[in-house]
């Protein structure tokens, strides 16, 4: 987990725009039905894990209050990295891993590939330089941001963990696109497009004391994330 500091800063403002224009699901079934094995690229963890304090008052209040919430977002960006290196959580593995056992469920069989992307939340750049080993279509995986962030300084200020994640899965041969979809679990922003998916409220903490309260829980709300989009995308490339 490197650069921590500067994302969790930046993230204020990039998270705003990133997923602008993003498409929602599309799944083509007619290239679904021929896909029965799976090269799943290794998904790859973040530089870090974020925390995007868009509930903050201080963002209220221009220039200003906007610095005092990157300075709370830095904050507690660096004490979720801290806990999730104690807890040696890889959310990365645990989308690998969890992906590999959704497809085996639905009846695909599943090869678990390595390849190139340009940087560590972007999707691969050219499929046609992946060596999907004999399998049928490529399943890619990009975690755009994972972490934890409030919503709004007055209907939504508790923190519950967000993440942006890219999907994409591509034909091995022509590279066709079978399945893409971008999810947004936890965190919603209006001027974002995807798929919204809701924390629980067994995940959601009214302050950062209520957050650091129990690391324990703090690390499984994160695995959960994972879950329930894992889960999404199994809905979607079902047979």
């Amino acid at each position: 987990m490197k650069s921590m500091t500067r994302f969790a800063v930046s993230m204020l403002g990039v998270a705003l725009l990133s997923g602008c224009g993003a498409s929602k699901m599309a799944v083509k079934p007619e290239l679904k039905a021929q896909v029965q094995t799976v090269a799943l690229i290794r998904v790859t963890d973040p530089e870090a894990y974020v925390a995007n304090d868009f509930g903050n008052p201080g963002l209220m209040f221009g220039a200003v209050g906007g610095a005092v919430a990157g300075v709370s977002a830095m904050s507690v960006g660096e004490r979720v990295n801290h806990i999730a290196q104690n807890a040696k959580f890889s959310v990365g593995e645990r989308y690998t891993s969890a992906l590999q056992t959704k497809l085996q469920t639905l009846g695909y069989q599943v090869k678990v590939i390595d390849a190139e992307r340009p940087k560590s939340h972007q999707l691969v750049d050219d499929y046609t330089k992946v060596d999907a080993q004999g399998a049928d279509a490529v399943l890619d995986i990009a975690l755009q941001n994972v972490g934890y962030a409030t919503e709004h300084p007055m209907f939504s200020p508790h923190w519950r963990p967000a993440a942006q994640i890219q999907v994409a899965m591509v034909t091995s041969t022509t590279h066709a696109v079978v399945y893409q979809e971008k999810f947004m679990y936890g965190y919603h922003n209006p001027l974002m497009s995807g798929t919204e998916l809701d924390a629980p409220e067994s995940y959601q903490f009214k302050d950062r004391a209520a957050l650091f309260a129990d690391e324990a829980k703090l690390v499984e709300g994160m695995n959960a994330s994972v879950d329930a989009v894992v889960q999404a995308i199994g809905n979607n490339l079902a047979k």
